[in-house]
């Protein structure tokens, strides 16, 4: 409402509250806003000191990229303040690449709006384009202010000024400087190059494809066609050798390159019409093309990868479409990985369970990545993260008055992610007198928001976490069956650390490596001694603990270190004795030794206390009181064990 002085007030308590709790997301998130309140009220110093601070304090993996996109957006807007028109049209470009690609609606249109004023003054044609976006996109969000303030952009707007190009030199090295700030992830890089072809050679069509874990074409980003047009266009890339593709370039007035790194798998690039597969001025692609294969270098080996092979420590699901870090080689992790592969066709409800810090999230993200729904929003919200009373409102939304405080309508999480994904993270403790409001929602694909007279229907996927016992809580009553079962139609378990410690040396090595480049760090090496001690480890935190180690010592570390057990933090050592056999003991050791080969420590747990179960009901002659007694359990609890176990109660 353009009030500076609240918002900067309003804007510091947030931060100041974000830093109280050590909340870092909510750090991030209160300082660019601060920073945009100081830009927007003239105190320019105030603003450069701040985004200073969040350029060292950001990280360049994938789970900052909506930070990275929002401060590309304040750069943009202090280029513009600058009468920089060229650089602001990067920097928001930049950040439009990044919100479309997290599938942020609402940022990716406040981008666009932005990128529609940098062309304002040069490029009429193209600033229509990108306001006319964010109007629609502004539209379909019911975000009023700033549609109208995005209209006025345009209703005065100078369509009849003369087209012009920037300084050409000038204008590549900001190109240049542009794909060289995305190889945060090879996706990124892609969908960048993409998105700046198009925005600078006014190409009708850009495609970009490579090879799946098949050796099929996917599209990896597509512009100006739809879904089925783009996966045409990679079948008939597959199709074609290297010679057939030329003459095919010829024939249907496209020009089709190919994306070669030396350490990285190959994409193609696709452009239509032929003539626009230039930069303005007439200059060539191939040196923009040569920036860009080295980034996919860059990319690679920041992942480990090599090409043509794929190695336990850099598995991926889906070339880099999954986050940075997501490691598996352990039997464990390569079957859950089987599993997300396996509903990736389909938009079943999945929940995911397994301890704190196993990254439950990341798999969540993973399974949207994967989907039908992957350009769409992905919506994390976390059922602890607000208070009880006003959780309703935070998920259905509500209208204006419906409570005392509700002074404008609120869309709430689940309208946000409106074709996209939700992911409810800790859904054990989602209130219970909402729990049949979400069931219906998961039933009928219908909502009420508060104050509405009428429910409303609503296209989205859920994906539910949580690190307790449900069957247990729908025992006690603290978690409705119903809702349950609704919740458990696929069911993904992440396995704790400690039963992969086989991929503890590949996840020490790559956090070595990224906290590293983050603090400057040169030849930090690991004696394996450290890694022993790693390896034998409890991690109660999971990976979440062990990257924190390593953030620690790497930040305590100078130039040319080798880390040795000495290193490392004492509370660690403490954790890392052998620990005390627990009672069910016995049962395990009683166990044939062949059942226990190739097995994980959860799958061996599983058949103990499917063993245990069994023998309690023979014991009592199928007795479920009895049995559930003695095992320590309720009567509903023993009934889900059974079910989930598919054990009958004469044992």
């Amino acid at each position: 409402m353009e009030d500076h002085g609240r918002a900067i007030g309003n804007a510091r308590a947030a931060l100041s509250l974000a830093e109280g709790i050590g909340d870092r997301p909510a750090v991030c998130d209160s300082s660019l806003i601060l920073a945009e309140a100081y830009m927007r009220n003239g105190e320019r110093e105030e603003c450069d000191n701040l985004l200073a601070k969040l350029s060292e304090e950001t990280t360049d993996s994938a789970s900052d990229l909506n930070f990275t996109g929002e401060y590309q957006r304040l750069l943009g807007m202090q280029a513009l303040l600058q009468s920089d028109a060229s650089a602001a049209a990067q920097h928001f470009g930049s950040s439009v690449s990044i919100f479309d690609m997290l599938g942020d609606r609402y940022r990716a249109a406040r981008s666009h709006s932005e990128l529609g004023r940098a062309y304002a003054s040069t490029q009429p044609s193209r600033a229509i384009e990108h306001l006319t976006r964010a109007v629609n996109a502004f539209r379909d969000l019911g975000a009023k202010l700033d549609q109208q303030r995005a209209e006025a952009i345009l209703t005065n707007l100078d369509r009849s000024a003369p087209e012009r190009n920037e300084e050409q030199s000038a204008l590549t090295q900001l190109l240049t400087l542009r794909l060289a700030e995305a190889v945060t992830s090879r996706e990124l890089l892609l969908r960048e190059l993409a998105a700046i072809l198009r925005q600078e050679t006014s190409a009708k069509r850009v495609v970009i494809t490579e090879l799946d874990e098949h050796s099929h074409e996917r599209v990896v980003i597509s512009h100006g066609c739809t879904p089925a047009e783009s996966t045409k266009i990679a079948e008939q890339l597959e199709e074609l050798s290297e010679d057939e593709a030329q003459v095919f370039a010829k024939k249907n007035d496209v020009a089709i390159l190919p994306l070669r790194a030396s350490n990285a798998p190959t994409a193609t690039l696709y452009i239509s019409p032929r003539n626009r597969a230039k930069l303005p001025g007439g200059l060539s692609l191939d040196p923009f093309i040569r920036v860009a294969e080295l980034g996919m270098d860059v990319c690679a080996l920041r992942s480990g990868q090599q090409k043509g092979v794929r190695t336990p420590q850099t598995a991926e699901l889906t070339g880099a479409s999954l986050m940075p870090g997501f490691i598996h080689s352990s039997p464990a992790m390569t079957k859950l990985v089987e599993e997300v592969h396996k509903i990736r066709s389909s938009d079943v409800t999945v929940l995911v369970t397994g301890e704190s810090g196993t990254g439950k999230e990341l798999v969540a993200r993973a399974i949207h990545a994967l989907s039908s729904r992957r350009t769409k929003v992905f919506v994390p919200f976390n059922c602890t993260a607000v208070p009880k009373e006003l959780s309703e409102g935070y998920l259905f939304g509500y209208r204006r008055g419906a409570f005392t405080g509700a002074v404008t309508d609120s869309a709430g999480v689940i309208r946000t992610a409106a074709g996209g994904t939700l992911f409810l993270d800790e859904i054990g403790d989602l209130p219970l007198d909402l729990q049949p409001k979400l069931l219906r929602f998961l039933q009928e694909g219908e909502i009420q928001p508060l104050g509405e007279q009428r429910p409303l229907k609503v296209d989205v996927r859920i994906i539910a976490a949580t690190n307790t016992d449900l069957e247990e809580m729908v025992a006690q009553g603290k978690f409705r069956e119903d809702l349950y079962y609704r919740l458990n139609v696929i069911r993904l378990r992440v396995p704790p650390l400690r039963e992969r410690r086989s991929e503890i040396p590949t996840i020490v090595n790559y956090y070595i490596n990224h906290y590293s480049a983050k603090f400057g760090r040169k030849d930090i090496q690991i004696t394996p001694p450290a890694v022993d001690l790693l390896m034998v480890s409890d991690w109660p935190g999971n990976v979440r603990q062990l990257c924190n180690e390593i953030q620690r010592v790497v930040a305590r570390a100078e130039d040319g270190t080798v880390l040795n057990p000495e290193h490392l933090s004492a509370e660690l050592k403490k954790t890392s004795s052998p620990s005390t056999p627990s009672s069910p003991a016995s049962t395990l050791a009683s166990m044939p030794s062949a059942t226990l080969q190739n097995v994980t420590l959860a799958e061996a747990l599983e058949e103990v206390e499917r063993r245990m179960i069994a023998d309690a009901l023979r014991k009592h002659g199928g007795n479920i009181s009895r049995a559930a007694r003695e095992l320590g359990l309720t009567r509903r609890g023993l009934y889900l064990k059974l079910e989930r176990y598919q054990l009958s109660a004469t044992g």
